[in-house]
């Protein structure tokens, strides 16, 4: 998101210049595809680079420094560079916007959301991963835990939770592993920052149905993003008209579902039956 951002400033900047991609390129150097690369955030541009169209942008003074101060964030590494082994380039994409985002909507069909899932809970399902080595399986396993310390940082983003009522239903590993998972989400919903709602048997069909999403929301002028989950990796949507459309359908989703209060007796008389 950071290199978003400075993207999009760089390309205020040309526009505002009337510099052409062609000039710009011709600047610097290189070709027009780099620099619309750059400006369509698919690289990191270097400090050198960004000190050169600063200087042909004709930006001085506290505005040069605030932006060659968002190119050293945008070049700086995760906390995930630590996994760099288990994560590849859609994780990264997905972790990024967990990391900055101040609001994520979640809509699960299946499964427990990965922020919200036990260790023993994470365990089992990875455990049915044939294709993956052990010792990988580990790493990755370590790696959805340490995700989930966005949720006690000082200023944590708000999650908004629906599950599916088969995510609970199901069971994964045993059924002491889902009393215990059963927990984590009633500790969860009681925290003022994450809200978890059900969606019951009986809520009909609504536009949501069968395709598990997350709605990641950033503070000012940043554009919302959707992730949504597909076997082997997230795919990114990131048009208004496709944003706004899984913004319905999550609203749908959460309008239909038990509410808070409801959710929280489901999880606790699911937590005693079992």
């Amino acid at each position: 998101m950071r290199r978003r951002r400075l993207a999009a400033e760089l390309q205020r900047l040309r526009a505002a210049s009337r510099r052409t991609l062609d000039e710009v390129a011709e600047y610097l150097e290189c070709s027009p595809a780099k620099v619309s690369r750059i400006e369509n955030a698919q690289v990191a541009v270097r400090i050198q680079d960004a000190r050169d169209l600063l200087d042909l942008y004709q930006v001085t003074d506290e505005r040069r420094e605030v932006l060659l101060q968002m190119v050293r964030q945008a070049r700086s590494k995760g906390w995930w560079v630590h996994y760099s082994d288990v994560v590849e380039e859609g994780m990264e994409t997905l972790l990024s916007l967990e990391d900055e985002a101040v609001a994520i909507s979640i809509y699960e069909t299946n499964l427990v959301a990965g922020l919200l899932q036990t260790r023993d809970y994470a365990h089992a399902l990875m455990d049915s991963w044939n294709d993956v080595p052990l010792d990988q399986m580990r790493r990755r396993l370590d790696l959805r835990m340490e995700r989930q310390e966005i949720l006690v940082r000082p200023e944590p983003p708000r999650v908004d939770l629906v599950l599916d009522e088969s995510c609970l239903r199901r069971i994964i590993g045993s059924r002491a592993l889902m009393v215990e998972q059963y927990n984590r989400l009633l500790r969860a919903a009681v925290q003022e920052h994450v809200t978890v709602r059900i969606l019951a048997f009986d809520a009909g069909p609504h536009q949501a149905m069968g395709f598990p999403f997350q709605i990641f929301e950033f503070s000012g002028e940043d554009p919302s993003i959707v992730a949504v989950e597909l076997l082997n990796r997230n795919e990114f949507i990131e048009t208004a008209e496709e944003i706004g459309r899984y913004r319905a359908a999550f609203t749908q989703a959460r309008e239909r579902a038990l509410s808070p209060e409801d959710s929280i007796t489901l999880l606790k008389r699911l937590a005693e039956n079992d």
